[in-house]
């Protein structure tokens, strides 16, 4: 009896140390396609990533609208939009009201231009996908859907356009 007691033990034990271990590569190194998230709307409807445009470069942009480096990456988009009118961009956040949102995308004069798009992350999924530690996060996807790049502390317009064109 004691036996098959210890057997039972170790396989409860086996089993739950199993189901707790980490995987130290995030998903989106496994996985250079487009992940499919739910990201709330203002409108209260959902973008769904697979309902962006095909054949259009996307490029995400985990932000937090008090964040100064966000701010900046804000400043330095709207300066070279000419050369980005072409990408989609998503701004997405967890934490703001979309007051807050609406704020920053008109202070930094994002919201004049049709390709930028403000959702909040109420599902916290691009932080558990991408592996986030800092804001400004961007992960830029090409035409086909695929990654071409990521940076934890924002990303040059420039770069950005050359990378997507």
């Amino acid at each position: 009896m004691k036996y098959l007691l210890s057997f039972f033990a170790f396989i409860l034990f086996a089993t739950v140390g199993k189901a707790q271990d980490y995987d130290s590569i995030p998903p989106y190194q496994k996985d250079s396609s487009m992940p499919h998230f739910l990201l709330l709307r203002e409108d209260s409807s959902w973008l769904n990533t697979a309902q962006l445009p095909k054949k259009q470069p996307v490029v995400f942009i985990f932000f937090n609208p008090d964040c100064e480096h966000c701010q900046h990456e804000a400043q330095e988009l709207v300066k070279n939009i000419d050369k980005l009118k072409k990408i989609n961009f998503i701004w997405a956040t967890y934490s703001p009201t979309f007051e807050e949102i609406d704020a920053f995308a008109k202070q930094y004069h994002l919201s004049d231009y049709k390709n930028m798009q403000f959702v909040k992350d109420v599902n916290y999924e691009l932080p558990s996908f991408y592996r986030l530690q800092m804001t400004p996060y961007v992960a830029a996807y090409n035409k086909r859907g695929i990654l071409v790049k990521t940076w934890a502390f924002g990303a040059k317009p420039e770069e950005l356009a050359q990378l997507l064109k």
